[in-house]
């Protein structure tokens, strides 16, 4: 059974039991939160559950669950129920078409939340070089195909200074998460299509899903190697020198200095770049919730906790300036933004867009 499928149908029997236990003692049909992570937002998902659980006494500790971001908000969007999450945090902002799949499903009340900013970090082992990289030379590094007279050829580049010869002369080989990741979408949408856009033989191509998969597709001949996100970081240590990680910047922070990131297009990922977004691979955390599964005292709806959930998150205790979400690596947003999420989650005001 896949992996979505399974957690499906352990919601289902949790929610079945639950029901069951609702019909006997009149309790709520469900007693925990369920909450779907995207796995890049593991440290902070995790932060938030625990935080929440110390701050209510007797409260049961929320259901976390682990998918790719794009698992994760199809899941959430399936529909109302015990048998379906409440609130899913990710790290790519729920788009159009998954909204609409929400509301055709009967979810229609979805409340948006921005948590803070985090990154995606290329980086290296201490004592390894540290070449100031450009999204150009970073995919005409790992894409499949490499352009030789307005042609798509395969890519046989070795060497990070066949690129330029102010490179390392190391082999080019990278650690990344597999697709579906919201670390490699990351990567994917600001990093490897940000350095194949001004390419002409790719601005050349008329359909956009043509053009997209030039510039994504990898090299498959053994440089670039596909593992667990969590399992990157000891991997490059162990690696031979020149090797690359794809992590994120929280990875990177609990490295505690034996990895060190690179530039990208000139700008290191620093608290400070990444809040005035000047570093690339920027990307904004999100919380998104359920507002119809929210229990009230008349005994309507799924489960209780959710707003006191949503303030935990958004309170300056956790997502402030030195709020526990910044060892996970969360930059916060600006004072203005941090009050317009707190008035959201105060409100659990509805996304209209």
């Amino acid at each position: 059974m896949k992996p979505l499928r399974r957690l499906v149908a352990g919601l289902a029997l949790a929610a079945t039991l639950a029901s069951t236990a609702a019909a006997q003692t009149g309790l709520a049909m469900r007693d925990r939160l369920v909450v779907i992570s995207s796995g890049s937002a593991t440290a902070v998902t995790q932060m938030l559950a625990s935080g929440f659980t110390e701050r209510y006494e007797g409260v049961t500790a929320p259901l976390v669950r682990l998918l790719p971001s794009s698992a994760a908000l199809e899941l959430f969007c399936a529909g109302l129920g015990a048998q379906t999450p409440d609130i899913a945090i990710v790290v790519r902002r729920m788009a159009r078409s998954m909204l609409d799949t929400c509301q055709a499903n009967g979810v229609r009340d979805v409340v948006e939340l921005q948590l803070g900013l985090g990154a995606v970090v290329l980086a290296v082992r201490r004592g390894e070089p540290t070449p100031n990289l450009t999204t150009r030379q970073v995919w005409e590094a790992l894409a499949a195909e490499r352009v030789a007279a307005e042609e798509f050829v395969p890519n046989r580049t070795a060497n990070w200074s066949d690129l330029a010869p102010t490179l390392p002369q190391t082999p080019i080989r990278l650690l990344m998460p597999p697709a579906g990741n919201g670390t490699t979408g990351l990567f994917e949408d600001m990093v490897l299509e940000g350095g194949c856009r001004d390419v002409k033989a790719v601005r050349l191509l008329f359909e956009a899903s043509y053009r997209r998969g030039k510039c994504i597709t990898l090299r498959d001949d053994g440089r670039v190697r596909l593992m667990e996100g969590a399992e990157i970081p000891a991997a490059l240590l162990a690696s031979p020198p020149g090797t690359v990680g794809l992590i994120s910047y929280d990875q990177l922070l609990a490295s505690g200095g034996n990895l060190v990131a690179l530039a990208l297009d000139g700008v290191l990922p620093t608290q400070a770049s990444i809040f005035a977004q000047d570093y690339v691979a920027t990307r904004t955390v999100y919380l998104y919730a359920k507002r119809q599964h929210t229990r009230l005292r008349e005994g309507i709806g799924v489960v209780r906790g959710i707003r006191e959930f949503l303030n935990e998150a958004m309170a300056e205790s956790s997502t402030g300036p030195g709020g526990a979400l910044s060892v996970t690596g969360l930059v916060p947003l600006g004072p203005a933004e941090r009050t317009a999420q707190r008035r959201i989650a105060d409100n659990l005001t509805a996304m209209s867009r």
